[in-house]
């Protein structure tokens, strides 16, 4: 069976058994008596080497199913693999040399796998398809976005290093029966708040294995590893992206306890007396996501829990000013540490994200010392390069949230939320790309995205909503989302081969909705999940948004549609097929008329949602100027109608308006409209939200599941490209375009990344003069626009003095 079938025919993480086993384990290697139903399961693996000297390299690739972390005499050196499916799993390269010695030498893995198998026959209905699938959620110990075929563990040395390869005798193995995971979804079930990310982890100290990765096995139990290759049944590819952070950051500090003298935790230690119950309530400064050390000693029989919390809440759970204490109390997963007695330190397989986390403890006869807590942050090592500062120190605080928000939900994926879900969802992506792209210039996690969605191939071409996952989630409007993708790629990146490696695959996707075209030209309803943005109130507008009104035509699909034909077109014709192209962008001018002739609505100046004519967002509007259906008059006139002055993003009353993620498509309608001066009107709805002390955005207004969203966090790109108007000049960034938006800023001083490296520019307005300074890399070609005018940047650093008016 190829892959791309093994790939079909798996649900929930786990392949069918119609898959034949490959002819050899390939390296990979488990436990004996571990079969894929024992999961959830941790495993522990080490092998002994001797070397006559410490050797200069000592290459290896490694991987896991599910996820290891590797240790080199003791020390931790990697962790992963990241996140990939099962056609396209991961390997990373790692030199070990610098952790080796001369003489004895131990390499250890901790390997883990909470996906237990849920398989659908082939002839499954759709209804016993979605219970399967449901079931799943709530019984499984492993976060959505993992993968599985089988346990195992897999390390193939080069040159010397081949010595230690699985595919040879010597490693040991030992299951650790005290380390456990439960589902994160039934800890929180009373909530209703969806959940399917990190699974809550248990500790039994009494039972846990904490010397394994020693100069010496430890206890009983230890057998040789065998091979396993069931686990081999998949595709091994090249791990490209940098290894995750694991730095030491702040854990908090105590400001909320009964415990006398607690408030000295976690700096120095402290005592909780035999048969009682206390609780330490810590706080951050800012949101982290991050792996937590909890350091005890004593307390045989007491009971630790450890609760993570992105905010507080009120007696009725609701959230308010993000850095109030008072009385309010955690909400969240939980982790459980059973003491044994002895000094322990207990430490989570997978990093957790709080601002606030909460230790419950309950002792038994014996006193716990909590000796102390520890946090090491990871994610993505992106570099930051980016800046912005100006006359109004709110912008740089709402550059700063953003970035922060980007870096906690950027790791092996990018991810919607770093603590619900922790899922890549492509409408979240591509404006997380377009942060990466600006603040840091690195790109690797970005095409990471594009090759990803790719891996999952739905209702006859469409790509799941969010990849890699276990259970399908289809949103047909995200489809064309990472059309999107590719086209803002082929501006802004100088390598076409992301690309050109997924031409057919865009065409797939543009050719979907042909058959869901009404007489009109117009879309019909398709049997898909058509989510274009969380608008209304769960129970109400979600379920009718978009609009198909009573003729079954939807304008917003439409228009959704018209969009990524034209950004096929361009990317056709530029490294596709030309004719192609020519008839994608004539396919959309057929479009664009369709709408004109059913979504405009003269008496109101405006395109509604459908040809009904009653139902106006500005979700369809900012669409139809930013893809050309309104004329230059008519988006002008257009955008006075559709936002409240004085009110942000919010739109006056009667008409739909956007939420955090989907104004974004709003602040680009503004600049395509000529109309960037007024951006900065729109950020007065971050501003309201710095009075609540977020320190990462949140997903929703109101009462927000998740403030980690890294879809509301685009403003920290768009005050470099709208602001300080820093934007390629042309397709792969092969110029660069400085146009700034100033509004009403005096002075602006800002960097932001291209592939060619740095720009910067400095403006100063003085009474009806402005001073600018543009300093672009010498490889850079590039123009300052300004009041209609192009002036091209002939020197590495260019002053200009201009007149404002």
């Amino acid at each position: 069976m190829m892959l791309t079938a093994l790939v079909s025919t798996m649900v929930a993480g786990a392949a069918v058994a119609q898959a034949p086993a490959r002819s050899a384990a390939q390296g990979w290697i488990t436990q004996a008596d571990t079969p894929a139903s024992a999961n959830p399961v941790v495993l522990h693996f080490r092998r002994a080497v001797d070397l006559a000297a410490k050797p200069a390299r000592f290459p290896v690739r490694v991987t896991a199913d599910n996820r290891f972390v590797l240790y080199v005499n003791g020390t931790r050196v990697a962790s992963g693999p990241s996140t990939g499916d099962v056609a396209h799993w991961r390997e990373a390269t790692i030199d070990l040399a610098p952790w080796l010695r001369r003489g004895r030498n131990v390499v250890a893995a901790v390997v883990w796998n909470g996906v237990k198998p849920i398989v659908v026959p082939a002839d499954a209905t759709p209804q016993q398809r979605q219970r399967a699938e449901g079931a799943m959620l709530f019984t499984q110990t492993a976060p959505n976005f993992q993968q599985s075929v089988a346990t195992g563990f897999r390390l193939i040395g080069d040159g010397k290093a081949a010595a230690i390869s699985t595919e040879r005798a010597g490693w040991r193995v030992r299951r650790d029966a005290g380390h456990g995971f439960e589902n994160g979804w039934r800890q929180i079930i009373k909530s209703g708040l969806f959940y399917v990310a990190a699974h809550p982890e248990t500790i039994d100290a009494a039972r846990a294995d904490f010397d394994w990765a020693g100069p010496d096995e430890q206890g009983t139990g230890w057998q040789d590893a065998t091979p396993a290759p069931d686990a081999a049944r998949r595709g091994i590819v090249a791990d490209r992206l940098l290894p995750q952070g694991y730095a030491a950051t702040s854990p908090g500090k105590v400001v909320r306890t009964d415990l006398a003298g607690g408030t000295a935790f976690p700096t120095r230690a402290v005592t909780v007396p035999a048969n009682s119950k206390v609780t330490l309530l810590i706080q951050r400064d800012a949101m982290v996501a991050a792996y937590p050390q909890l350091d005890v000693d004593g307390g045989a029989g007491a009971r630790v829990t450890l609760t993570w919390s992105e905010a507080l809440y009120d007696a009725n759970r609701k959230k308010g000013d993000r850095a109030l204490v008072g009385d309010r109390s955690v909400y969240g997963i939980h982790d459980t540490f059973l003491p044994d007695g002895r000094p322990r330190t207990f430490e989570t397989l997978w990093w957790r994200t709080w601002r606030y986390a909460e230790i419950a403890v309950e002792t038994k006869d014996a006193p716990l010392v909590l000796k102390g807590l520890r946090a090491f942050e990871t994610g993505y090592p992106f570099e930051q390069i980016a800046r912005f500062t100006s006359d109004d120190p709110t912008l740089t605080r709402i550059f700063d949230v953003g970035w922060r928000t980007a870096r906690i939900d950027a790791h092996e994926t990018y991810m919607d939320t770093a603590y619900w879900e922790q899922l890549q969802y492509t409408g979240d992506t591509r404006l997380q790309m377009l942060i990466s792209y600006a603040v840091s210039g690195d790109a690797r996690l970005a095409e990471q995205a594009i090759d990803a969605f790719p891996g999952s191939n739905v209702e006859g071409g469409l790509m799941d909503g969010a990849y890699p996952q276990r259970a399908p989630n289809v949103i047909a409007p995200f489809s064309l989302i990472w059309v999107a993708m590719l086209d803002d790629w082929r501006m802004r990146q100088r390598d076409p081969a992301p690309i050109v490696r997924h031409l057919d695959r865009m065409r797939t996707v543009l050719d979907w909705f042909r058959p869901w075209q009404q007489p009109s030209g117009l879309l019909g309803k398709n049997p898909q999940w058509n989510f274009i943005d969380w608008v209304g109130q769960p129970a109400t507008d979600r379920k009718v948004f978009p609009s198909y009104g009573s003729t079954n035509e939807s304008c917003l699909m439409t228009v959704s549609w018209l969009g990524a034909l034209q950004q096929g077109a361009r990317i056709e014709a530029a490294l596709g097929d030309p004719a192609r192209g020519t008839a994608y962008a004539a396919k959309a001018d057929t479009l664009k008329q369709a709408i004109r002739a059913r979504c405009w609505v003269p008496a109101r100046g405006l395109f509604a949602d459908n040809p009904d004519g009653a139902v106006f967002s500005q979700h369809m509007n900012a669409l139809a100027i930013l893809y050309d259906v309104a004329t230059p008059v008519e988006a002008r006139a257009i955008l006075d109608k559709i936002v409240a002055p004085g009110r942000g993003i919010d739109a006056p009353a009667g008409m739909t308006t956007t939420s955090y993620y989907f104004a974004w498509y709003l602040a680009q309608a503004f600049v395509h409209a000529g109309q960037g001066d007024r951006y900065l009107g729109l950020l007065d709805t971050w501003r309201d939200m710095l009075k609540l002390n977020y320190t990462t955005w949140p997903e929703e207004r109101g009462d927000t599941r998740s403030d980690t969203h890294a879809w509301s966090a685009h403003p920290t790109a768009d005050l470099l490209g709208i602001v300080a108007g820093i934007g390629p000049g042309e397709a792969g960034y092969r110029s660069v375009r400085i146009a700034p938006a100033l509004g009403t800023l005096k002075r602006v001083d800002a960097t932001a990344a291209t592939p060619a490296g740095p720009v910067s520019v400095k403006y100063a307005i003085t009474g009806t003069r402005l001073t600018a300074q543009i300093t672009r890399p010498a490889s850079l070609p590039g123009t300052f626009e300004w009041q209609g005018r192009s002036y091209p940047l002939t020197r590495a650093t260019t002053k200009l003095t201009l007149p404002t008016q």
